[in-house]
């Protein structure tokens, strides 16, 4: 066995990976095994497990612990009378960090390098990832990082002293991102770029270091930086030389941002794109794109900072105004303000941009100059500022620039609001500068009700900084209950600061068409939404609502996502604005009219395509603009309803809170076997009710019956037979009272699982038989297969297997016939089992195994969980113990992993106790 903790928590059983529940039992592990060969003391595993309010039957709470922890790992916990406290019988060796922990101590002499380097082999990232323990993080977390980063500066230091400067300089640049206020490391830093030919950047690099620590702690860099830097500037020319015949150094670039935080890889990204120009000579374009407010001018001046020392001949910025209250800059007010920054006297200033464009390139010739664009429109307006030779030219848009990437070369890299690591560590660093106390929680809400904006954190943030009074409480409370969350978030100004500004500059560069497609998109239930939703929002076809989406894309109003779109939680609410606005309420109203009919309407041919039987109901004809979605095959309806179900459980819910009941019940109706086939039961029983009640408003009959139908299918999966059998029975009056008989037959048929699960199985058989005879008259086989199916399932329950085996034969060969492969895996389960019972073993396995491997091949998950437990006890029963275990173990790791939802006769413990003999 190998227990892995530096990193993703791991144990590992010959190779293979063992599932240990999440919470104490896994950190009892974690406890024991960073003392094995030790034990551990009851009391001290008590403190590290509940803090200071430890249980009161303290050794009662850790024998259960230590019990299911057993039931995982096997015998290697036991209780040692001596110590009072449990040990793991593994060699320490067996544990990463404890071998981790002998290398380091042990590297000296000759070996010393190539033992860091395997110790340093093992890390695999955060240690203790994905465990939750206050004691870990607190303590081993704390010790192990430490050892961590002494270690690689152990190492790094007899890389440099081996010569080995450009191996390690990746490195550092890393972790100095990762580790921003560990001196000892940009000690290494600065000195692997010096020793490179680099002084000018280890000069920026110092001062990046430098301004963190007064920011942060208030501190200056320790004696031997300072000395370090010293030597840095006795080795670089001063920045106010000049290039030989006169033309001006330029240093244009604005201050650096103070709080820069995060955004490691897109660093790295550029630091790469720079690298790669040195090499290969000649201009090298790279593109920042990104919405409004989203922090590209942020990254672009940070890393042109950082990176100065590059570019000995200077660095020019301009803001060419693209996206702004006014029209963007002229290409030749650009022209001249560059030519300017090179020295070029207005009286020498050629008339015409060509010429212009001309003289720039002849100035940059052979020259290494890093040219800042910011704000860019399109690429029209950037490609006649662009050098012809040498340099790297940084361009800031909202715009894509496609084109600039296809025709000049140009490097796009995309900007994505901040993580939540990000985030967090920006407020972090923002509130700590002006002691305004935070904790996780407070910070993480912060940043969800931003959306992960950096613009609008930043607003947030000076919000909650700015007075006493305002503090971040005050500030969360405002942004929870205020109508209004884009005003709250303008700080006042007629600049960029202002939210509400930055995003009117994107929308009013849209033609009629985009506008409107933007308005209506913030009327969608949620905010992430495809092509042919809105088409249905806008009433257009679906490829010109690709275009209009994609024009949206290209200006960062709209956020792609694969084959999707989203609208970012700041533009929804923009968006609802403008709809309310400009729009009339005639127009909003049509547009939700629409999309809840092409929910409905997809959803009714959705669940056709998953149980392959006609619907109880007729949704009628869709709306004017309405292209509802049809489906190929189950496994095409399920992957949209995946992609859809956010979308199709809000459009309900929002559809009833606004009284379009029709939509409301039609769009829960149709949700049905798509919930039932992920096990979602609880959002089932919602939507189920919902449609009942929305139904009822509504005086439609049919609509109220294939509801109440629903509902009573959702009590029924609860166990709930009482009110299961008062809605099947109003389902069944009121398919009576409509002459509607395959509506009566669909409930006849649930009333007989009703009472089969009830433990009723004479009554199943009876209303089995009485659907089967009522569906027979119609053209479906799934449903009469589903019959066929409950019959054999009561028969077996009252003892008559071979009557079960012919019912289970005929359900499989109904559904082999009709295509329903979901439902045919469950058929062969059930003749599998009425099979066993007949005392055909071997037949038994062979279709349980059929059924396992028809489940795989459709990704069901309970159906294979299922399977593998009868599987089990089939083979169980043919004393193949060994084998049957482990069809119990995928079982329970398949549980454990996706946290599926049991039945009473099928769950966690169901397999935890086959596992143990229990059963």
């Amino acid at each position: 066995m190998e227990i892995r903790l530096l990193g993703p928590f791991e144990v590992r059983r010959d190779g293979a990976l063992v599932v240990v529940p999440t919470g104490r039992v896994r950190t009892l592990l974690v406890i024991l095994a960073l003392a094995a060969p030790d034990a551990v003391s009851a009391d001290a595993i008590g403190r590290r497990l509940w803090g200071e309010e430890p249980p009161e039957n303290l050794r009662a709470s850790l024998q259960t612990l230590a019990a299911r922890l057993r039931r995982v790992i096997g015998p290697l916990v036991t209780f040692e009378p001596a110590a009072d406290g449990y040990q793991l019988a593994i060699d320490p060796d067996r544990v990463d960090a404890t071998r981790f922990l002998r290398l380091i101590e042990s590297a000296s002499g000759t070996g010393e390098r190539a033992r860091l380097a395997e110790a340093l082999g093992l890390w695999r990232g955060e240690p203790f990832g994905g465990m939750g323990s206050d004691w870990l993080a607190q303590v081993p977390k704390s010790r192990l990082v430490e050892a961590y980063l002494a270690a690689v500066e152990r190492r790094v230091d007899l890389d440099l002293a081996a010569g080995q400067v450009d191996a390690v300089l990746p490195e550092l640049r890393q972790l100095t991102a990762d580790h921003p206020l560990r001196e000892p490391l940009w000690h290494r830093l600065l000195t692997a770029l010096y020793r490179s030919g680099r002084p000018a950047e280890a000069l920026v690099s110092y001062d990046e270091l430098r301004r963190r620590l007064a920011d942060e702690l208030g501190v200056d860099p320790a004696p031997e930086l300072r000395r370090l830097h010293a030597e840095l500037l006795a080795a670089t020319e001063s920045p106010m030389s000049r290039t030989p015949g006169g033309t001006a150094k330029p240093r244009q670039l604005p201050p650096a941002p103070r709080h820069f935080t995060g955004r490691d890889a897109a660093l790295a990204e550029l630091d790469q794109v720079s690298r790669s120009a040195r090499e290969a000579g000649g201009v090298t374009i790279a593109a920042i794109h990104g919405q409004g407010g989203v922090g590209k001018t942020a990254l672009a001046l940070y890393w042109a900072h950082r990176a100065a020392g590059e570019f000995p001949d200077g660095q020019l910025y301009l803001d060419l105004e693209g996206f702004g209250p006014g029209a963007p800059m002229t290409t030749e007010l650009a022209l001249e303000l560059l030519l300017r920054s090179l020295g070029v006297p207005g009286a020498h200033l050629p008339d015409s941009g060509t010429a212009r464009t001309a003289l720039l390139r002849t100035l940059l010739a052979d020259r290494r100059i890093l040219l800042v664009l910011d704000n860019a429109r399109d690429a029209e307006q950037v490609r006649p500022l662009l050098p012809g030779s040498a340099g790297l030219v940084l361009i800031t848009s909202r715009s894509r620039l496609r084109s600039l990437a296809a025709r000049e070369g140009a490097h796009r890299l995309p900007l994505e609001r901040f993580t939540d690591a990000d985030a967090a560590q920006y407020l972090t660093a923002t509130f700590d500068q002006h002691r305004v106390p935070s904790v996780p929680t407070e910070l993480a809400e912060l940043a969800a009700l931003c959306g992960h904006l950096p613009l609008a954190l930043a607003i947030a943030a000076e919000r909650a900084t700015r007075t006493v009074s305002t503090g971040l409480r005050d500030v969360l409370e405002e942004l929870r209950n205020h109508p209004d969350r884009l005003k709250l978030l303008d700080v006042g100004e007629d600049d960029d600061g202002a939210l509400r500004v930055v995003f009117d500059w994107s929308y009013e560069v849209l033609d009629p068409a985009e506008a409107r497609m933007f308005r209506l998109l913030g009327l969608h239930p949620v905010q992430e939404l495809g092509p042919h939703a809105a088409a249905a929002l806008a009433a257009v076809s679906e490829k010109e609502a690709q275009r209009l989406l994609d024009e949206l894309v290209a200006v960062h109003l709209v956020e792609p996502q694969d084959t999707r779109y989203r609208l970012h939680d700041l533009l929804r609410v923009y968006s609802i604005g403008l709809a309310e606005q400009l729009g009339t309420a005639a127009e909003r109203g049509d547009a939700r009219a629409r999309i809840f009919d092409w929910y409905a309407q997809s959803a009714l041919n959705g669940k056709v395509a998953l149980e392959r039987s006609q619907p109880l109901i007729d949704f009628g004809e869709p709306l004017p603009g309405v292209r509802p979605l049809t489906f190929d095959d189950a496994a095409d309806a399920a992957a949209w309803f995946t992609a859809e179900r956010r979308g199709l459980v809000a459009a309900a819910y929002e559809a009833a809170r606004l009284g379009d009941d029709r939509a409301a019940y039609r769009i829960a109706i149709a949700l049905w076997p798509y919930l039932i086939y992920i096990r979602a039961l609880d959002e089932l029983f919602d939507l189920q009710a919902l449609a009942v009640e929305a139904a009822g408003r509504t005086g439609d009959l049919a609509g109220q019956a294939v509801a109440a139908n629903g509902l009573g299918g959702a009590h029924l999966h609860r166990r709930d037979f009482g009110n299961a059998a008062e809605q099947l029975r109003n389902a069944l009056r009121l398919f009576e009272q409509l002459g509607d008989e395959r509506g009566r037959g669909a409930t006849l048929t649930d009333l007989a699982r009703m009472h089969r699960w009830a433990g009723e199985p004479e009554e199943a058989i009876r209303q089995h038989q009485r659907a089967i005879d009522v569906l027979a008259a119609f053209d479906d086989d799934v449903e009469v297969a589903r019959n066929y199916s409950g019959l054999a399932s009561a028969q077996l329950a009252v003892g008559r297997a071979r009557e079960a085996v012919g019912a289970a034969g005929h359900a499989v060969r109904l559904n082999r016939s009709s295509g329903e492969r979901r439902a045919e895996a469950f058929s062969l389960d059930t003749l599998a089992g009425a099979l066993l019972a007949a005392g055909e073993l071997t037949e038994a396995v062979r279709h349980y195994q059929e059924a396992l491997a028809l489940s795989r091949e459709l990704n069901d998950r309970w159906g294979e969980v299922s399977s593998l437990v009868n599987l089990g006890r089939a083979l169980r029963d043919s004393d193949n113990l060994a084998n049957a275990h482990e069809h119990w173990r995928l079982a329970l790791g398949i549980l454990t992993e996706t946290g599926l939802p049991g039945t009473p006769t099928l769950d966690q413990q169901t397999v935890e106790d086959l596992l143990a003999g229990r059963s």
